[in-house]
């Protein structure tokens, strides 16, 4: 077992991925902004790797970590698409590598995005990491692309060993409750029509908790490069929509083409995940059925629990 730092341990997906390298038997630290948010058992670092960007490089040489897990970035939901911010967390990262390297470290896993592909390229095949084409549209897909790329670069001239986890489209606990999934939950829950778009768009939808399990996976496999995270089963977002209305009991409350599609998506975004399952050894484990359910089950617990809170207060 090694000793690994998580960088955005406290984040939606660097929360799952601390938590499963704990499980695997590691020993854990986690930069985090919350403290509260980072899993039990792993340590914390409180650090804003924007606002300081000489603590973290500091406690590298400290802590000495064996492999880094680097998934803080800008991910304000509707922002981070373009937010200047990108180019910040693309300075930080290659900063915050080199402090690794100068530290002993021996493995970087950097964490992208299904972003990097060409979407329009994408022709109803599954993404393949070594021939889809790789031709961001966005200044956030650019920016993990071109990081990967240094990083990878400077692994190469180092020794140091360095795989690249691109995320498709995750839910579950922890998500900002705009995004999909939580958006259709919270409308539904209050009894509100859940507007949607047409729903024909094809996409890969892995929870949370799997693509932590595969992130820690691929830190302690040997595997060198890029890799797609995902589950590779293709759903219209359709079936999304109306599978949690149907979990929330509301299925009459979903409103397909209430809202109109984005000409610029993708019509179909699935990814091979072959180097997932055959050279890291992971597969999912949660069902998407079950992954909407135990999300609905949480949000209305929340839900559930600030009522009560409200109740209280009268």
């Amino acid at each position: 077992m090694s000793t690994v730092l998580v960088t955005g341990a406290s984040g939606f997906v660097g929360r799952a991925t601390a938590a499963a390298l704990l499980a695997a038997g590691h020993s854990v630290t986690g930069t985090a902004r919350r403290a509260d948010r980072v899993p039990p058992g792993v340590a914390s670092l409180a650090v804003d790797l924007l606002a300081d960007p000489t603590a973290l490089p500091a406690a590298i040489r400290t802590l000495r970590p064996e492999i880094l897990v680097h998934g803080a970035w800008t991910t304000e939901h509707g922002r981070y698409w373009n937010d200047p911010a990108n180019l910040d967390w693309a300075a930080r990262t290659l900063e915050i590598v080199r402090a690794f390297a100068d530290a002993g470290g021996r493995r970087i896993v950097t964490v992208g995005t299904c972003a990097e592909y060409d979407w329009t390229a994408l022709d109803g095949t599954p993404c393949r990491e070594a021939s889809t084409p790789l031709r961001p549209h966005t200044l956030y897909g650019a920016a993990k692309h071109a990081t990967a790329d240094l990083v990878g670069a400077f692994c190469r001239s180092t020794g140091l060993a360095h795989a690249h986890a691109r995320l498709f489209m995750l839910y579950g606990d922890g998500e900002q409750p705009a995004r999909l999934v939580p958006g259709l939950i919270h409308a539904l829950l209050a009894g509100r029509p859940a507007r949607v778009t047409s729903g024909r768009l094809v996409r890969d939808l892995m929870d949370v908790r799997d693509a932590g399990a595969a992130l820690a996976a691929l830190a302690g496999s040997d595997w060198n490069g890029a890799v797609n995270v995902a589950t590779g089963q293709p759903v219209t977002l359709a079936e999304v929509a109306t599978t949690v209305g149907q979990l929330v009991g509301h299925p009459e409350l979903v409103e397909l083409g209430a809202l109109p599609d984005r000409p610029d998506d993708p019509a179909f975004l699935v990814a091979d995940v072959d180097i997932l399952v055959r050279n890291v050894g992971f597969r999912p484990t949660i069902a998407l059925r079950q992954g909407l359910d135990e999300a609905v089950s949480t949000w209305r617990a929340e839900r559930g629990a600030t009522d009560h809170d409200r109740r209280g207060s009268r």
